[in-house]
């Protein structure tokens, strides 16, 4: 477990010792009304946690709601924080799961979700940027009625924590806020004790997530530098990470296949990294499925269009250099391939596609997918033999001439089945693609 995780359980622990009074026993049936949330049946001050100490058979005895999902497999009722670089997504993200619960309709392309209300603090924007914003999410659908927004809310130390009660008080329904960003909502630090202020920045939206059964989602930023732990790569203490329930963390790592989105929490069995697609018409994200797999496809795609374009079968030391990709990895994928049949190998241990895509003369041993040379129809000349071609222009510069295949020319590497790799232009050490550069293939510079 990691330091961020082992601190979060710890204060998490010491929360529920420090619980008032004024808190549910533990011994106490669970209430089945509750006045400011009609949809939750578990009562309304959070009966998960204990005054004092209880006994194993006792807590075995309580009976609990399950929990709630807004977004199912991705995100449960609670606080979550919703990370990523800056320009990377995460707006747009948060306001197409709005929408999508609003609507009772599908978020991430993938997942049906249950219709309630949704409250959109866009806190960094004005309504004329909203607008535009939310009317290429909608891409010509009709706006929700139960999506609010705001653009102006007191941070939560001044009348903040206390107006978005009321908000949800009078919206029993409700199941998603977001909140972006944390900079916005949270009491500007000091400096005295950086955990301690990172982890009260927070603390007053716990209980009403629990209090309403609803998930707030708070927009935050990731750091510069990579981490293996996705959680370290979060700017701030670990006493912000510690003083929540979740995490979403956008991402795309040095060398992966695309972004991601990392999930883990308190309610998360077990830590899921998903494969996404950006669709820049309707500035919407799509999971495509669990990132090692599809990233693990689209490696395979890469090979077998390596070998497509080779005229001879290739060793794996050729494909991974061609590919400017790792040997090691490379040779055990192509092993793996051959394996489930999308691979053949020869007797010098080169490798072709079982399923050639590129077709050509059919009898021809030496040249592999062309099955033959038939010969030519008679005729005194292989032009003689077939009718003239018509409809070309005498000029060259008059018509659409074909140009051959340069590809080759170029030494680029294929990084999709659809793209080559292209030089960054800004200066980067790393090369392409560097953070502008994503930011202007996927937003145009607009998050």
């Amino acid at each position: 477990m990691s330091q961020k995780k082992l601190d979060a359980e710890t204060m998490n622990f010491h929360r529920r010792q420090n619980t008032t009074e004024t808190d549910t026993p533990p011994r106490t049936a669970p209430n089945s009304t509750n006045s400011t949330n009609s949809t939750n049946s578990t009562n309304s001050t959070n009966s998960t946690n204990s005054v004092g100490p209880i006994t194993a058979a006792e807590l075995m005895n309580l009976q609990f709601e399950p929990t709630r999902w807004v977004v199912p497999g991705v995100l449960p009722e609670g606080l979550t924080l919703l990370v990523g670089k800056p320009k990377k997504g995460k707006s747009w993200m948060a306001l197409g799961m709005c929408e999508a619960v609003a609507v009772g309709g599908v978020a991430f392309g993938t997942r049906s979700v249950d219709q309630g209300d949704t409250l959109y603090l866009a806190l960094e924007d004005n309504t004329k940027r909203l607008q535009k914003r939310l009317r290429k999410v909608l891409d010509g659908r009709p706006a929700p009625d139960r999506m609010h927004l705001h653009t102006v809310w007191p941070r939560l130390d001044e009348g903040g924590a206390e107006k978005l009660d009321a908000w949800l008080t009078e919206h029993p329904e409700a199941r998603l806020v977001v909140i972006d960003t944390l900079a916005k909502i949270r009491k500007p630090a000091g400096g005295a004790n950086i955990y301690a202020e990172d982890y009260a920045a927070l603390e007053l939206l716990l209980p009403l997530a629990a209090k309403h059964g609803v998930a707030i989602v708070v927009v935050h930023h990731l750091r510069k530098m990579a981490a293996a732990d996705p959680m370290d790569e979060i700017s701030s203490s670990t006493g912000l990470t510690a003083g929540v329930d979740g995490f979403l963390i956008l991402r795309r790592t040095p060398g992966s296949k695309g972004p991601t989105l990392y999930v883990d929490g308190r309610d998360i069995e077990e830590p899921t990294e998903y494969a996404l697609h950006w669709n820049i018409s309707t500035a919407t994200w799509t999971i495509e499925g669990d990132a090692e797999e599809v990233h693990i496809s689209k490696e395979r795609a890469d090979i077998l269009l390596t070998l497509n374009r080779s005229p001879e079968p290739m060793t794996p030391k050729q494909v991974s250099d061609a590919m400017d990709a790792k040997y090691g990895s490379v040779k055990k994928l192509m092993w793996t391939m051959l394996g489930d049949g999308q691979l053949v190998k020869d007797e010098e241990g080169r490798y072709s596609p079982t399923h050639p895509t590129f077709h050509g003369n059919p009898g021809n041993p030496g040249n592999r997918g062309n099955p033959g040379n038939p010969g030519n129809p008679p005729g005194e000349s292989p032009q003689e033999s077939f009718p003239p071609v018509t409809g070309l222009p005498d000029d060259l510069e008059a018509g659409n001439p074909t140009y051959p295949d340069r590809y080759g020319e170029y030494n680029g590497r294929v990084t999709r089945v659809t793209g080559v790799t292209r030089e960054c232009l800004h200066g980067t050490p790393t090369g392409y693609p560097c953070d502008e550069c994503e930011a202007e293939d996927l937003f145009g510079g607009d998050e």
